[in-house]
């Protein structure tokens, strides 16, 4: 008989079961089946402020006595005296001792556990369904705090066990559940089940008002988007511990008190909860044996607890009878430059800089008769062809060539995220700049695919950053000022956004030429920011511009337009003035952008566009020097509606169109690389004569 013992964080060895004696009001069993927790693989990783190595894990346990009795094992031991026992709430005793934390647990063939403990098992009630008794006792006690009255809509985030375990709990009760779950490749491995229990799950959705929100996933911004999701008087279940050191805003705990919402947390369960579950266990056998990835010999523990902390998997159950070992379904694992003026015409750089946009020399016809006469049907390779025109045009050169490419992403926090126009809060903007000076994230992968070379500029992001090769500090202060209240920037700050956003192309054409720029973006609230640009511009409606952003649902987007029709009637922007626009209604990033793009265009670069938002701040550099447009690159077709109205009012037309709403630049990103491929065409392919083949 054996033992698995965790003898320092990441140190699981199997070792010979030492003779074992229960004491006073203990008795030894042999462990049966226990399932892996993510509460294990958490210490097995992290440890825990109760855990003392060494330590056998396991709490989800199905056990035997002497004579053959099997029981379920309630995993606390409580003092039965203090004010919380004495009121039925053993679960908060002060003095609880956790099996598997406080002492060894059941990843072992025997265990010493409490008598008191020690639920019977239901006779037709098979061995691998009861190790399901612990969480589902977690359920029921968070659904005791929760009105579960038959037909009432409630949403779960998480696709994961505790997830399909509250979703199939939820429907055993007459509740309407759905479950978010944001990991496709989850989705997908779970249809069977969601198909088999007719459970909805999506990773998304525009729904709002749901009578019941609970949380079945440690992820912080879930629980932010529960309190956006509830109904007034609705109920939100804290059930899942979230991610340490994140902060929630105030300004949505305030949603909790302006819609009446009770906030119930749920932490474990009682005795009393895993015994009132044992009626739902024996009615869901088959559905509880789903959500089993494999039993496996306890042996494998070490190996599998790494995929049960990343969540890709379902739950693992040790087997300590040796009846089965079957095979897991393992999946691969996956210094600031001084304000100089309260005026944008105080700026010598801005000047400067506007007068030294010149509009590119017309050799259109030139550049157009060549690509005509390559050896192919006139129009025959679509947008590259004018594309590979306008790049000759720009470089005034019938070969056009691109020897260095760049990208800036340009990142900033928005005050108006305070009217709560955003499906994340606002520190999702430090969060996303950290991945991109990582490496992780999509603009990062769409860069080195295409050999673009990448900086982030910090214009405005409320997060302290370190120093870090590709980060280039700009900030102009943490954070843009709330737009409905009043203008976002000061003229100074305005101005102090443009120059920097100046500087950081210029630095970086410095040491060689850059023939061709992507703009990129990172800023919770700036889809609002760009969609109130582009209608003061135009002339659409807030309701013909605002889209989801992050993510909206169908309340918050009404909302969101609300937002920015008050925003444009407090300012009443002349729709001529770009400067007053930026300084009333932008952000230090797209100030950033608008300011890059001016500089870029004097020095004869091409400017590549990302989505909306780099297409707004492309929008004010137009207005406040209209001949930059020849140097204007749409890269993409945003499905955020007000950059159709920005573009068609600029003369633009995007590169592609692929469906994508990411921004950071990776729609700029694919045009870059689409433009040195027109480049290419122009300079390298073809024409008919040199080709020798006859044009009829």
């Amino acid at each position: 008989m054996i033992q698995m013992v965790l003898k320092g964080l990441g140190q699981m060895e199997t070792l010979p079961l030492p003779p074992m004696e229960a004491g006073p009001g203990e008795i030894l069993v042999d462990v049966l089946a226990c399932a892996l927790c993510r509460t294990d693989a958490k210490m097995w990783e992290q440890g825990h402020r109760d855990l003392v190595f060494p330590r056998v894990l396991g709490h989800e346990m199905v056990v035997k006595d002497d004579r053959g009795r099997r029981y379920i094992v309630w995993p606390g031991k409580s003092c039965g005296t203090c004010p919380y026992c004495r009121s039925g709430k053993e679960n908060l005793c002060d003095q609880m001792k956790i099996t598997g934390f406080h002492h060894d647990g059941g990843f072992a063939h025997q265990a010493v556990l409490p008598v008191a403990s020690l639920i019977p098992a239901p006779p037709d009630l098979d061995l691998y369904a009861a190790c399901f008794a612990e969480p589902a006792g977690c359920v029921v006690n968070a659904f005791e705090k929760l009105p579960a009255i038959p037909g009432k809509r409630i949403l779960i985030y998480g696709g994961g066990t505790m997830g399909l375990i509250t979703a199939i709990y939820a429907k055993h009760l007459g509740l309407s559940p759905f479950i978010l779950e944001k990991n496709a490749a989850k989705i997908k491995r779970i249809v069977p089940i969601l198909e088999a229990e007719g459970l909805e799950c999506a990773n998304e959705t525009h729904e709002s008002l749901f009578d019941i929100v609970i949380n079945a996933c440690p992820d912080y911004i879930a629980f932010c988007q529960a309190v956006t999701k509830v109904d007034k008087g609705g109920h939100i279940s804290f059930f899942s511990g979230i991610t340490k050191n994140e902060s929630v805003e105030t300004n949505l705990l305030n949603l909790v008190h302006y819609k009446e919402a009770v906030l119930s947390g749920a932490y474990g369960m009682k005795k009393s909860d895993i015994e009132k579950a044992l009626p739902f266990l024996l009615s869901h056998k088959e559905s509880l044996n789903r959500l089993i990835e494999a039993v496996v010999p306890p042996e494998r523990a070490p190996e599998l607890l790494p995929l049960v902390l990343r969540g890709h998997t379902l739950k693992y159950i040790l087997d300590f009878t040796g009846s089965r070992n079957e095979k897991p379904k393992e999946k691969p694992a996956v210094p600031l430059p001084r304000i100089i003026g309260e005026d944008f015409s105080c700026s010598p750089l801005c000047t400067q800089t506007l007068g030294a946009v010149r509009p590119p020399r017309n050799t259109a016809p030139e550049a157009r008769a060549k690509m005509d006469d390559k050896s192919k049907p006139i129009g025959a390779l679509g947008k590259l062809e004018g594309l590979g025109v306008q790049m000759a045009v720009i470089q005034g050169s019938l070969h056009p060539e691109i020897k260095r490419k760049a990208l800036l992403v340009f990142a900033g926090d928005h005050g108006v995220t305070e009217e709560g126009v955003s499906a994340f809060p606002k520190e999702v903007t430090g969060q996303m700049v950290d991945n991109f000076l990582n490496g992780g994230a999509a603009i990062n992968v769409l860069c080195r695919r295409h050999n673009i070379e990448m900086k982030v500029v910090d214009m405005g992001v409320e997060k302290k950053f370190s120093p870090h090769p590709d980060l280039v500090r700009a900030k102009v202060a943490p954070g843009t000022r709330n737009m409905a209240l009043e203008p976002a920037m000061t003229s100074a700050q305005a101005v102090l956004a443009l120059e920097n956003g100046m500087r950081a192309f210029t630095s970086l054409n410095k040491k060689e030429p850059v023939q061709i720029l992507g703009l990129g973006e990172m800023g919770i609230g700036n889809t609002t920011s760009a969609s109130a640009i582009i209608c003061a511009v135009t002339g659409i409606t807030p309701a013909q511009a605002a889209g989801r952003g992050t993510g909206v649902d169908n309340k918050g987007l009404s909302h969101k337009t609300e937002v920015i029709e008050r925003v444009l009637n407090f300012h009443r922007p002349d729709p001529e003035n770009g400067f007053e626009i930026l300084r009333t209604l932008g952000g230090f990033e797209l100030a950033g952008i608008a300011g890059a793009a001016l500089v870029a265009a004097s020095f004869g670069c091409a400017v590549v566009l990302d989505g909306v938002i780099s297409t707004a701040a492309g929008l004010i550099a137009y207005l406040l020097c209209p001949d930059i447009r020849g140097y204007l690159i749409s890269g993409h077709k945003s499905v955020e509606k007000a950059q159709a109205a920005a573009l068609a009012h600029m003369g633009l037309e995007p590169v592609v169109d692929l469906g994508m709403r990411l921004g950071e630049g990776t729609g700029a990103a694919l045009a870059i690389d689409l433009a040195e491929t027109a480049c290419r065409i122009m300079s390298e392919m073809a024409s008919f004569d040199e080709a020798k083949i006859s044009r009829t």
